[in-house]
This record gives structure tokens, sequence and C-alpha cells, in this order.
């Protein structure tokens, strides 16, 4: 119980202090904090934060980020944009990798989300 209750300690701070995304929205989408912070919310959220600061960003939900299949994922955020930026692809397999060593950085974004 306590492994759990770390998980979702750690997985709320990544998601609302440094990502900046409302408590509320979370639990809307209670379903996200059952998925692997290192396989899918930091290299996920991570990779939008560069989309986002990169004028690249598009509306969608909590649910649209986290809880899809990586193709899903792949064909929503990184393929779509691949003719203006080439380079997304190659990015995101970074922030995989990044997140997969524990050791990430990112700056504040305040997301919003369609409730």
């Amino acid at each position: 119980m306590a492994a759990n209750k770390d998980k979702i300690a750690k997985t709320m701070e990544f998601l609302v202090n440094t990502m900046g995304i409302q408590p509320w929205a979370i639990a809307n989408q209670g379903s996200v904090i059952r998925l692997s912070l290192e396989k899918n919310i930091v290299p996920r959220g991570l990779f939008v934060q560069d989309l986002i600061s990169n004028g690249l960003a598009i509306k969608f939900t909590l649910s649209s980020l986290f809880d899809t299949s990586e193709e899903y994922f792949l064909n929503r955020f990184v393929y779509r944009f691949e003719d203006r930026a080439p380079e997304l692809l190659k990015l995101y397999k970074q922030k995989v990798d990044v997140a997969a060593g524990g050791k990430y950085k990112t700056q504040m974004i305040r997301f919003r989300f369609n409730s």
C-alpha cells in the first residue's frame, strides 16, 4: 500500500507541480494515475511541453495525452506535425530515454484542458 501511495504522490507531483495541470483535471480523468510515470506520463508530458513551446500545440484532453495507445499518441501528437517539424519522432524517443533514466527537467507550462 505504501508503494501505491508513493507512486500516486510522484505522479501528482509531476502532473501538478511540474506540468501545471490542475488537480480537478486529474480527478476528472483518474485513470491517468494508474499509468506508468516513467514509460508514459513523463515522456509524453515532456514532449507536449516541447510542442507548446514551439507553437505546435493542439487542443487535447488529459486522457488523449496520457491514457491512449502508443500508436494513437504518435499519430495525434508526433506524425501529424512531421511536415513542419520532422525531428519530432527523434525528440519523442529522447524524452522516453530521459524519463526511463529518471533524470528530467521541465519548464512550468500551464495546460488548459477541455472539461
